[in-house]
């Protein structure tokens, strides 16, 4: 019996045989990939739809006619409401109803320097004209009975009664001197005093000005605290009480004034009474 030989494989048949699967297996990889994606792009074509269907009861027919066609129009939009009235925070007004700086404070207003010796002059200069002659009559009546008459013609006997009056009418009168002395002596003593009144109530004409300033600038910086909520209201009220007393004393010094001008203008005769006015008027503004 004969044995045939085995030859020996060559160095690079290993190397052949492996490419080989290794292609054989590429190939059967990419066959497979291939056909799964002809499978998932036809899947949508090929949908199995079944014969009867179950939903063709419940749609309406179908028409051919087409839908109206709805014009939706815009809603209209709401109209505004009116926008609330302005009303602001309510604030106590000053005494004078008007807004100052209350750093400022109005100078003291003096009063015009009076020469009252030479005021007191010219009010006694316009006294009514006095008479130059004081008459001053006196009666003296008398009465006497006689037995004899008094008269040859007497019939009837009526003569002997006799009444008689005498008048004295002395030219200096010393009653009537010292009447016309104590009457000047008191109208002088009114003038003085009606002046002396009037220097008065300018001067407090002047200390109420000045107070009434000081006052309603206090009144206005409360009024600025009480706005920033830096002080209660009790303290505008309280400054603005004070502010009225100084105006009411402004008032009072006013009218003492204009007493004191028309008394020492009534003591003046008529035709010189309109001038004293205005010279009185002009020294008082």
């Amino acid at each position: 019996m004969r044995r045939n030989k085995v030859k020996p494989c060559p160095d690079d048949y290993w190397l052949w045989l492996v490419l080989a699967n290794v292609s054989l297996c590429l190939m059967f990889l990419l066959f497979f990939i291939g056909l799964a994606w002809l499978s998932i792009g036809t899947a949508h074509a090929w949908v199995w739809q079944s014969p009867i269907s179950f939903e063709d009861e419940k749609k309406p027919p179908v028409s051919n006619d087409k839908p109206p066609v709805v014009i939706h129009e815009p809603a209209p939009e709401p109209e505004q409401a009116p926008p609330p009235p302005e009303i602001k925070p309510y604030e106590i007004p000053t005494m004078r109803g008007n807004r100052r700086d209350f750093h400022y404070t109005p100078a003291i207003k003096l009063a015009p320097v009076i020469d009252a010796d030479a005021v007191f002059q010219t009010i006694v200069n316009c006294f009514p004209e006095r008479p130059k002659w004081g008459l001053d009559v006196k009666a003296v009546a008398g009465a006497r009975m006689t037995d004899g008459g008094v008269s040859t013609f007497d019939t009837a006997g009526l003569s002997k009664f006799y009444g008689g009056i005498v008048a004295e009418m002395p030219l200096y009168s010393a009653e009537e001197m010292h009447k016309q002395r104590t009457q000047e002596y008191q109208r002088r003593g009114e003038v003085a005093a009606n002046v002396a009144q009037l220097l008065k109530a300018l001067a407090d004409r002047q200390r109420a000005l000045r107070m009434v300033g000081i006052n309603e600038s206090v009144e206005a910086r409360s009024q600025l605290r009480v706005k920033e909520g830096l002080a209660p209201a009790e303290e505008q009220i309280t400054n603005l009480k004070a502010v009225a007393e100084k105006v009411g004393d402004l008032d009072a010094a006013n009218a003492a004034i204009v007493a004191a001008r028309l008394t020492l203008v009534g003591q003046c005769r008529d035709e010189v009474a309109e001038n004293v006015n205005d010279y009185l008027k002009e020294i008082t503004q």
